[in-house]
């Protein structure tokens, strides 16, 4: 039990080893991942007990465990590539990451990890940005960092290149969709090389992975997560920037946005969120003055444990399993809900809801709400 979530400066290579081996098993997500952490006190018991989890949950068929040869072509993959891994244990993993409810177990790093440490902004934007909104991004993101913040994107074209491309004196990271090694815009080969040597590239997926649609959402959340605070910059009214933006708020991050023509489409999502609440920014000094207070403030290291903080205990009996099973559907709906009409202990809640999760029967959604899938 040596490899429980509890800070460490590193993991030994056998850990890391079933660290990587659990998080890329079957139906283990990162909430489930902690809860089974501590539960077993370390990630290879929880690889042998995941068949028997899974079993009580209903599944039809054995849980697929990733098996050791997979993860270490996976981590050798990372080296070749000039990556290295970050548990969410260790130090050198991104604080106001691991303070999340929902903190990714590893992520991979390429180039230096001291650039993760520092109070960071997010600035994300359209991909077919204006010259207009190229410029002032790449302005805003050099004030920022002439302030002495990190700057975060997510490589893309348009606002986000433009970002970076401001930043790169003072720090900036590089957060990506596919594998760590993976160029997407291909164009941007050159940039994603001069942030690899003079800020930080990162990435959840395995090296190699070609970044798709659904990934996008993955490293949105990562964006935001890093930050302080995202400001918004040329957004279309259903622009993955407004999900970086609901991410945030999710996270309870700060959220900015820079105005714009209502003549122009790209502006219109942008627009919206100043209208429901964000906070306008015409200069770097509006997002500096929200940003100043925040940078000395502690970050709780322990704040992930939220998602594991009922101890797993035996399944509930078959009358309690019923109850729950009764009240669970298609809707979502809140866990602590649950717990109150299943009548069962917090602990027995939360350990059914992980065995059918395991078994593929269960969706986690925003805001502490399950679902049958």
């Amino acid at each position: 039990m040596t490899d429980a979530i509890a800070t460490r400066d590193t993991l030994t290579a056998g850990e890391r080893l079933d660290w990587l081996r659990l998080i890329r098993s079957e139906n283990v997500g990162p909430i489930v991942f902690h809860q089974l952490l501590r539960h077993f006190g370390s990630a290879g018991e929880a690889l042998a007990g995941l068949p028997e989890l899974a079993r009580r949950g209903g599944a039809g068929r054995t849980v697929k465990v990733c098996p050791a040869d997979r993860a270490e072509r996976e981590l050798a993959a990372a080296e070749a590539a000039g990556a290295r891994t970050l548990a969410s244990c260790e130090t050198a993993y991104p604080r106001r990451l691991a303070a999340l409810p929902d903190p990714p177990p590893m992520v991979y790093v390429k180039g230096d990890p001291v650039h993760l440490a520092p109070a960071a902004v997010a600035l994300v934007g359209a991909r077919n940005a204006s010259a207009s909104g190229r410029r002032y991004s790449r302005d805003l993101a050099r004030a920022l960092g002439q302030a002495g913040l990190i700057v975060v994107s997510g490589l893309a074209r348009g606002i986000d290149t433009a970002a970076h491309q401001g930043a790169l004196d003072s720090g900036t990271v590089a957060v990506l969709a596919g594998g760590v090694d993976v160029v997407y815009p291909s164009e941007n080969q050159a940039l994603y090389e001069a942030i690899a040597a003079a800020g930080a590239v990162l990435s959840e997926m395995p090296p190699g992975t070609t970044p798709r649609a659904r990934h996008f959402p993955r490293r949105n959340r990562l964006i935001s997560g890093l930050a302080l605070g995202v400001v918004v910059i040329e957004a279309a009214e259903r622009s993955g920037s407004l999900i970086t933006a609901r991410f945030a708020l999710e996270q309870g991050r700060e959220v900015f946005a820079v105005p714009g023509s209502p003549l122009d489409p790209r502006c219109r999502g942008g627009n919206r969120l100043i209208k429901q609440g964000a906070q306008l920014v015409q200069d770097p000094e509006d997002v500096l003055e929200a940003i100043r207070p925040m940078v000395e403030q502690p970050i709780p290291r322990e704040a992930a444990s939220s998602v594991g903080e009922h101890p797993i205990e035996p399944s509930p009996s078959a009358a309690g399993r019923d109850r729950l099973l009764g009240l669970l559907g298609p809707t979502p709906v809140d866990i602590d809900e649950l717990i109150r009409l299943a009548e069962l202990t917090p602990a027995g809640t939360i350990t059914m809801l992980l065995e059918l999760e395991l078994a593929g029967r269960l969706e986690r959604h925003p805001g502490n709400r399950v679902s049958l899938s």
